[in-house]
């Protein structure tokens, strides 16, 4: 559509407006910037007179004047001069505030002319301008995504800025848009992306070969909940019980922890025993096991576990003391305390140390006990040894009494009236014992015989034929005797008969029922026997 039809139908819809015809006009931007050296882009189009539309050509000519009637040549003609469009890129400019104006001329025709009116000015800017970089529309939460937007200009189309993000987070994208390049920075947020700064930086590079940087700075805020939280005390020197510990809790956290609590363990049970971020105590005693939790409107933490070292004075405990062996002297020494102490043995303001005559020994036992044990040859006249012990929390000392050398149980110190009783008990006791080895042979010799209970064994002389043995009591018993083995030749009277026999008398032990007696009328000696041993082999049956 010509340009005289546009401008008849514009009026056609505007009766009103009082219409004039067509004339010469050019639509340019009153002034354009760029860098030095680099290129510019200028939007232009045009309208004819009435009548020298027919003349418009694609062939004809266009041109840029700075002054009458002197073209340049330093330009790219990018519009279309049938749609009346004469958009032209000014390429490596280096003139400031200078004015350009549009010429068209087609030749062979009565379409020439300058469109002197409407000229358009183009500057230089010592630095393009700061990118404008755009934040998140809403609060950034941790663990959810983040995207930051960066628009730079560009002055030169053909050669636009790059954008870059520094540090690099994430996904970077960039899209040109007319003369603006944008780029979007796409990241999952972190606590630790919290403050830290992030840069959006354009890069102008000149056709020339120099370059241009901007940049724009902007700090990110991440909420999160509670991290990194801390409990830490510090103890009114020295830390022993019923002093003072002051507790100090400190978290990382957006927005800042809200709430601080205070909890002490005490073996399986967990106590609250404040709150704020700084508390302070008194120390109980040396189970003194602390924590901290704090709480935002994004959560909560618990701080790790403070112990503290509590520190008590040695003390010496009872179960120290000396002994005296002969001229030897040994004393141990027990000492407990926070932390563990040491020990010390003193005689007469000297240090004693280890000797020739002279052993010290020292073992940790639990709970911060120690024990000192000291063995020496006792100078004379040696009436206490001095135990002194010493921790960071204090020191003690006591005097541990050695005994004297008279009051120690020996030998040498019995009197000549002890003496006899001594030897008395000592035949005593060998008697006891001769009896009772005596007692027990004679208890495994009446057990061979196997004979029962109450019975009374008869034996007639060897020359008299078969001897039996006879039961006076209980159940009769037969026994044949194959073999009677006198060593000492015949007997008159049947072994064992009399109440001289030396047997163990009434009342004896026996050995139950149907076994041997040793009570009145067990098997003896008789008087004048010649041999107490009696040889026989025994074949037992029941009478039928």
């Amino acid at each position: 559509m010509t340009g005289s039809w546009r401008l008849f139908l514009l009026c056609s819809l505007l009766l009103d407006a009082g219409c004039n015809a067509a004339e010469f006009e050019v639509l340019v931007p009153a002034s354009v910037m760029t860098l030095s050296g680099s290129c510019v882009t200028v939007p232009c189009s045009f309208i004819l007179r009435d009548g020298f539309d027919a003349w418009l050509k694609p062939e004809c000519g266009k041109y840029w004047y700075k002054i009458l009637y002197q073209p340049i040549s330093s330009t790219t003609f990018r519009g279309d001069l049938t749609a009346y469009n004469c958009t032209t890129t000014f390429n490596n400019v280096h003139e400031d505030n200078v004015q350009y104006y549009f010429r068209i001329q087609c030749d062979g025709s009565g379409l020439k002319y300058h469109f002197y009116e409407n000229p358009v000015t183009i500057g230089i800017k010592g630095l393009p301008d700061a990118p404008r970089l755009t934040p998140p529309k809403e609060p950034v939460v941790e663990g959810t995504p983040v995207e930051l937007g960066c628009s730079a200009p560009s002055y030169c189309d053909t050669h636009p800025p790059t954008v870059t993000w520094t540090p690099a987070l994430g996904l970077n994208t960039q899209l040109q848009q007319n003369d603006t390049v944008t780029s979007t920075l796409t990241f999952n947020a972190s606590h630790l992306h919290h403050g830290n700064n992030v840069s959006c930086t354009a890069a102008y590079y000149i056709p020339s070969g120099n370059k241009t940087v901007t940049s724009t700075r902007y700090q990110l805020s991440i909420s999160y909940a509670p991290r990194n939280t801390s409990a830490v005390g510090s103890p009114c020197l020295p830390a022993r019980e019923g002093g003072c510990l002051n507790l100090t809790c400190t978290s990382h956290a957006n927005p800042a922890v809200s709430e601080f609590t205070w909890y002490r363990i005490h073996g399986e049970h967990i106590l609250k025993i404040g709150t704020g971020s700084s508390l302070s105590i008194q120390l109980w005693n040396a189970n003194n096991v602390f924590f901290c939790e704090v709480r935002n409107d994004f959560g909560t933490e618990k701080s790790n576990v403070y112990k503290i070292d509590f520190q008590t004075p040695p003390r010496i405990l009872p179960s120290s003391s000396c002994s005296r062996i002969a001229a030897w002297v040994r004393c141990s020494c027990y000492s407990v305390g926070r932390p563990s102490p040491s020990l010390e043995w003193w005689l007469d303001g000297k240090l004693v140390l280890g000797s020739e005559d002279v052993s010290v020994s020292q073992v940790n036992l639990e709970n911060a006990t120690l024990r000192s044990s000291l063995t020496m040859r006792a100078p004379a006249g040696l009436t206490a040894l001095t135990c002194h012990s010493s921790n960071a929390a204090g020191n003690t000392s006591q005097e541990l009494p050695v005994p004297h050398l008279d009051t120690q149980p020996n030998l040498t110190g019995l009197t000549s009236e002890q003496l006899p009783w001594i030897a008395a008990t000592a035949v005593l006791a060998a008697c006891l014992l001769f009896a009772t080895v005596c007692a027990v042979r004679a208890w495994k010799m009446a057990t061979r015989t196997r004979l029962g209970s109450d019975g009374l064994l008869n034996k007639a002389p060897p020359n008299q034929g078969n001897s039996k043995v006879f039961f006076k009591s209980g159940e009769d018993i037969y026994a044949n005797i194959d073999t009677l083995m006198n060593t000492v030749g015949p007997r008159r009277d049947p072994v064992g008969a009399g109440e001289e026999a030396a047997g163990l008398g009434e009342g004896a032990v026996g050995l139950g029922e149907g076994a041997v007696g040793l009570g009145e009328g067990a098997v003896g000696l008789g008087e004048g026997a010649d041999c107490d041993v009696l040889y026989t082999t025994v074949k037992w049956k029941k009478k039928s």
